[in-house]
């Protein structure tokens, strides 16, 4: 069952755990489609940076669990070199006319060809801000990078200039 217009993947999933935005992107997106594989791969490691924050939420509802019954195929051509979420995450989008939030540049490559539409932890960050439900992108940045999450000086730089703190 379908809550949101958005369908998320393990990166920006845990991207905005580690930055304790899940629960604020949520509530401004009115709900999040989470595939079982996303969810399998974000909560494999219970000590992995935001698992516990991702179990809590899905705990607490705060997102949908897509079941793989539920998943289409994805076509070879497009599965190649993607992992099983990303997979999951463009057929489940791809299916429904959902948007996918996938950071990873391959998988929005492949989102391209199959015309689904993508948007990336920053630009949540940016309509955050704009909101008003995040007073700086930051501190959110810093925490990326503490848990190791990468984010090019460039791709940072246009993230923050757009949240008006560049």
């Amino acid at each position: 069952m379908t809550t949101g217009l958005i369908v998320a993947d393990a990166g920006p999933l845990i991207a905005l755990a580690v930055g304790d935005v899940l629960r604020p992107c949520v509530r401004m997106l009115g709900g999040l489609n989470v595939p079982e594989p996303v969810l399998l791969e974000c909560l494999a490691d219970a000590s992995a940076p935001g698992a516990m924050l991702i179990e809590q939420a899905q705990q607490d509802g705060l997102f949908t669990v897509i079941a793989q019954s539920e998943l289409a195929p994805l076509d070879a051509a497009f599965a190649e070199g993607l992992g099983t979420g990303e997979i999951a995450v463009l057929s489940y989008a791809a299916q429904h006319q959902l948007l996918a939030l996938i950071d990873e540049r391959r998988a929005r490559h492949v989102a391209q060809r199959l015309q689904v539409p993508v948007i990336g932890s920053g630009t949540l960050l940016v309509q955050l801000k704009h909101q008003g439900l995040l007073h700086s992108v930051r501190p959110v940045f810093d925490a990326w990078h503490r848990h190791g999450y990468f984010v090019s000086d460039a791709v940072k730089q246009s993230i923050l200039l757009a949240a008006d703190e560049g």
